[in-house]
């Protein structure tokens, strides 16, 4: 049990994921049944900011402004401030991607993304993919069942991945170019369908979407779970860190298709969203 005073933020949303805060404290969700992007002001109020036309899933802020939407349909897109959509990537080596979940950048500008539909634990073909921030596309890792929410840390050494269909989270150690030098289990979980969406904080606690189990799973950086925040929907989604200290971290949650929030005891880890670039 925990002792976390769990909140609603905001509601009326359609099967919602991918929160991201800008610059100005507004946080963006997508809503995958209806393909909006929606922009909530620090008061609560939902507002449609673009929709892709596609089937948009995670989402984070690059350091330019522009929000970056992994679109299961459409591939990698990159959304202006003013709500002007470009395609950044949508095939590799000619090929279609199986469908974009959930991206992440590390702190000079390279992106990896999450490629896991269709994939399961009887046919694991889900792919990890590395875009540098100079355009060149690399398969990171392949042959996942699922692999879905996706973190890195501060230094750009370890990528955490979630791993849907088999319940638990992977750890990849990781040199300079993006090339994996290590990988490991990080935690196996137990109950629900499996880790969704994913959140560091300072103190390198991770913060997990545990759909199917109404949960956000909090995990120290040896892989032991700490504790577990119930949400009051079991369709959890994905976190993110808010708020002007960046100790409430909101949360998506489909069966309220509303976001939750709590305080934590550390602040959310910046991000390259949160930088400024010229």
């Amino acid at each position: 049990m925990t002792g976390r005073s769990v909140t609603l933020f905001a509601r009326g949303l359609k099967f919602p994921e991918g929160p991201a805060f800008d610059k100005k404290g507004n946080l963006f969700t997508v809503n995958i049944d209806t393909g909006d992007i929606s922009k909530i002001t620090p008061d609560g109020r939902v507002e449609t900011f673009v929709n892709t036309g596609g089937v948009p899933n995670g989402a984070k802020f690059h350091a330019n402004g522009d929000l970056y939407v992994a679109d299961r349909r459409k591939g990698i897109l990159a959304i202006s401030p003013e709500g002007k959509i470009r395609t950044v990537v949508n095939t590799y080596k000619g090929r279609n991607f199986n469908g974009p979940n959930d991206l992440v950048f590390d702190s000079m500008g390279n992106l990896y993304f999450t490629d896991p539909w269709g994939s399961s634990a009887e046919e694991p073909f889900g792919n990890i993919y590395r875009l540098s921030a100079q355009g060149e596309l690399k398969l990171f890792a392949s042959k996942l069942a699922f692999p879905n929410g996706i973190v890195i840390s501060r230094d750009g050494k370890d990528l955490w991945v979630a791993i849907t269909r088999k319940n638990r989270i992977l750890r990849y150690g990781i040199d300079e170019q993006g090339n994996i030098l290590r990988s490991s289990i990080f935690c196996q979980l137990s109950g629900g369908w499996g880790p969704d969406g994913m959140a560091l904080d300072v103190a390198g606690n991770l913060y997990v979407a545990h759909f199917g189990a109404g949960d956000i799973v909090i995990i120290n950086p040896k892989g032991e779970i700490l504790e577990r925040v119930p949400i009051g929907g079991m369709r959890v989604t994905n976190v993110a860190f808010g708020g002007p200290d960046r100790k409430t971290l909101y949360v998506t949650e489909v069966d309220n298709n509303a976001v939750f929030r709590f305080n934590t005891d550390y602040p959310g880890l910046p991000l390259y969203g949160e930088m400024n670039v010229t």
